[in-house]
């Protein structure tokens, strides 16, 4: 405060107090921003929702919570093996804590193992089995436990080609594939066939035949022996096939045994 004289008066004059109002105002201001700014802040924390909190101390370090169950997703029914060959399959589980480790109750065909930590079956199966092995296999995570029933069948093996030579050629044997085919009745569709073929063949020599005899000029004298001949050649024919349908007949009916 200071005195001053103007017009003749003096009187009392505060100094410097507009400069002061100004800085008190924009102080004011200021800590009300901040003040709002703290209390913003207070409100967003307490709105954080608490997963959020849990998510954040699992991955510092604290184990997470599987959200999906162990399970097997393994078909039941697993791929057949032949006899002979090298066989392989990996079992598959999802969710559980780890990976798991892998069991079986049964007895896998001869020549195949399970592996306990990867989950694989492998090897070469020693012979064929008559119907499906049933297994029963677990995924033991350490905290839960999945099991499943399975099946898996050996299949006989397939002869592999003989060597020929030059007189004998080689033919795959494929005893399987003949059987399947013979069963379904290629075997007697392939006779008749043969047979009508035959028959062909014959009818056409006869005519030719007759028609050499014909312009030999003794087409009369020489038509009669010719037709009992081609005749004769007929009925071999016949019986010849007759013959092979009742043999592939009686395969088979043999070959099935007792009903």
């Amino acid at each position: 405060m200071r005195r001053s004289r103007r017009g003749g008066h003096s009187g009392l004059e505060f100094g410097g107090s507009g400069e002061d109002s100004f800085v008190a105002v924009v102080v004011t201001k200021l800590t009300g921003a901040l003040l709002f700014i703290l209390l913003l802040a207070m409100v967003i924390m307490a709105l954080i929702p608490r997963a959020d909190l849990e998510r954040g101390g699992q991955m510092a370090g604290a184990s997470p919570t599987p959200a999906v169950p162990l399970a097997i997703t393994t078909p039941a029914a697993l791929p057949d093996a032949v006899a002979g060959r090298p066989y392989a399959i990996a079992l598959a589980a999802t969710g559980g804590h780890r990976s798991p480790r892998w069991h079986v109750e049964g007895t896998l065909p001869d020549g195949l193992a399970l592996d306990e930590a990867s989950g694989r079956i492998s090897g070469t199966p020693a012979s064929p089995t008559e119907h499906p092995v049933a297994l029963r296999v677990s995924a033991d995570d350490g905290t839960d436990i999945a099991t499943q029933a399975l099946q898996l069948g050996v299949l006989p093996s397939i002869a592999p080609a003989t060597p020929g030579s030059w007189w004998k050629p080689a033919w795959p044997v494929v005893a399987a594939a003949w059987r399947t085919w013979i069963e379904q009745g290629i075997g007697f569709l392939v006779l008749w066939l043969v047979h009508l073929v035959g028959m062909n063949v014959l009818t056409g020599f006869e005519r030719q035949a007759t028609d050499e005899a014909l312009v030999a000029g003794d087409g009369g004298t020489a038509q009669f022996p010719l037709q009992r001949r081609f005749a004769a050649y007929r009925l071999v024919v016949r019986l010849s096939t007759l013959s092979a349908t009742l043999a592939l007949a009686a395969w088979m009916v043999l070959s099935r045994g007792p009903l």
